[in-house]
């Protein structure tokens, strides 16, 4: 398995180093082009596996550019992203003419860009061994769209199969799951936006172990299966991801007045486990749900005794 490696088009510094940050983030790697001329050379030296490109360039416009590399068997198998303020119709359509994947609009949420990158990559799956940060790409079936992360049907095949695992090789498993609300809402059922359940999303994935399963469950609910975690180890990775999550909603551009985030963790010792996922997510939402009745932190955890 191959690293990917982005190459941002963009002749403002401040705008690619802060694309580029948001790629690391999530375990890509980047490089930067300050030209039309420097992007295809990169692009034909290999190794880029995407292009984010700009369409106001100081040599060529970023059309050119597209043109070029698709004109190349060298780089026409690389996906290009337009990242462009030409936004309107007659500008996408252009865009995809030339054989663009996506056109992203600015100004851009940069947690949105992301879930492009994500999506633009797993069109290429069949083609390339590639991983996403610490994330193998996989079957669209097991991806949740919005926020690239797993789904529940990933989840709960994976939470089967560890758990069997952890039996069979007597090692610990716990599995959380978490839901964010905002506690101030005007309409209890509103939903939160979908900027801000990716960038949810993106917390959790920035704050979790390569071979941790996230994955979200449904709506603002999302779990987290972590191998070799006890109890206790669950409970700190629980703590930490919701002072991350408290942070990244008082920065945020989505306004959350006033997070609140509810845990329900269950872990699993010495070889126990529940009969079946079902049962044991079962246990962790049973576990949520006291959470949300004003459990101190508003979180719950407990071990599966096997009874």
């Amino acid at each position: 398995m191959s690293d990917i490696t982005i190459c941002i088009v963009e002749d403002y510094e401040d705008e690619a180093l802060s694309l580029s940050h948001q790629m690391a983030l999530v375990g890509y790697k980047t490089v930067i082009a300050g030209s039309g001329e420097e992007a295809l050379r990169l692009c034909r030296e290999g190794n880029i596996h995407l292009v984010l490109l700009d369409v106001g360039l100081p040599d060529m416009d970023g059309y050119e550019v597209c043109r070029r590399l698709k004109a190349d068997p060298a780089t026409v198998d690389i996906p290009v992203i337009f990242v462009t303020a030409r936004g309107d119709a007659v500008d996408v359509e252009l865009g995809h003419a030339l054989g663009a994947v996506d056109y992203v609009p600015k100004p851009y949420n940069l947690p949105m860009i992301v879930v492009h990158v994500d999506a633009a990559l797993r069109t290429r799956q069949s083609q390339l061994d590639l991983v996403s940060g610490p994330f193998m790409l996989v079957d669209p079936a097991y991806t949740d769209q919005l926020t690239g992360l797993r789904n529940r049907r990933f989840l709960m095949e994976r939470l089967q199969e560890e758990s069997e695992k952890s039996q069979r090789y007597h090692y610990p498993v716990s599995c959380l799951i978490l839901e964010v609300e905002d506690g101030v809402q005007e309409e209890p059922e509103e939903d939160l936006s979908d900027e801000l359940l990716v960038e949810i999303a993106m917390t959790l994935r920035k704050n979790s172990r390569a071979f941790d399963i996230i994955a979200r469950y449904d709506e603002t609910l999302f779990a987290a299966v972590l191998p070799h975690a006890r109890m206790d180890d669950a409970v700190a990775y629980g703590k930490k991801i919701k002072q991350e999550l408290i942070q990244m909603a008082s920065r945020s551009s989505c306004v959350l007045k006033d997070p609140r985030i509810s845990m329900g963790i269950t872990a699993c010792l010495n070889g126990e486990r529940p009969g079946s996922a079902e049962e044991f997510l079962g246990s962790s939402m049973n576990k949520l749900l006291l959470a949300k009745s004003n459990a101190p932190e508003h979180i719950v955890a407990g071990e599966y005794s096997g009874g």
